[in-house]
């Protein structure tokens, strides 16, 4: 009987709050415009990327699941070189093996998230003439919410079900700007809890953990 064919999947209506959340930045970005005092305290901008990322025990190894990574981000001037920073994206993670460990096919899991990061930067090289800093050093603590999730040929595509609807990570990295408004930046993503417990389901299963990397260009207004 072959076991790594049929994909199974679950589905949660969470486009909403994603719609909700979006609508809430937006508003948040137009009420800085109303004055100047804001617009030097706060920022808003947008973000398109693509994240490379691997599960941790489904038997498959290396970022090679590919996906879209894209949202928008609000910054809160705390002092000269540092700011606190939300961000809303979309992120789409998991992992994938062509041709599977033991030759039984393509192995994939795909995840698809809402994520939003806390994060905290520190800046530096300041370019005077037009009165910005070149690079950020970037870290802090995401919140992910799955919304929908399928495996492919994967020994877990018949537990997606029990997948953990609820991710915590920290990530760190560094941006690069090549001018005040356009950067150019990387991301490192690990979990701090399972996505997949396999204690409390199938216990013959590894549990699994989800590590990612963002690479992204970012428009700051």
């Amino acid at each position: 009987m072959n076991h790594f064919k049929q994909p199974h999947t679950i589905s949660n209506p969470y486009f909403f709050m994603m719609k909700k959340t979006t609508f809430l930045f937006l508003l948040f970005f137009f009420l800085f415009q109303k004055n100047a005092e804001a617009q030097q305290r706060f920022k808003a901008g947008i973000i398109v990327g693509l994240n490379a990322a691997q599960v941790e025990g489904d038997d498959s190894a290396g970022y090679n699941k590919l996906g879209l990574h894209g949202g928008l981000r609000v910054v809160t001037v705390l002092r000269d070189k540092m700011d606190f920073v939300i961000e809303m994206l979309y992120s789409q993670r998991g992992s994938f093996h062509k041709g599977g460990p033991f030759g039984q096919g393509d192995l994939e899991i795909n995840l698809r998230y809402v994520e939003i990061p806390l994060l905290v930067t520190y800046k530096d090289w300041y370019q005077e003439e037009e009165d910005y800093y070149k690079v950020q050093a970037i870290g802090g603590f995401s919140y992910g919410r799955l919304f929908d999730a399928t495996a492919i040929g994967s020994l877990h595509d018949a537990e997606v079900g029990n997948f953990h609807k609820n991710d915590y990570s920290f990530t760190i990295g560094a941006d690069f700007f090549a001018t005040k408004h356009f950067a150019l930046g990387a991301r490192w993503n690990r979990s701090l809890n399972l996505l997949y417990n396999n204690e409390k389901h199938m216990k013959g299963l590894d549990p699994l953990y989800g590590y990612f990397i963002s690479f992204r260009g970012m428009y700051i207004f």
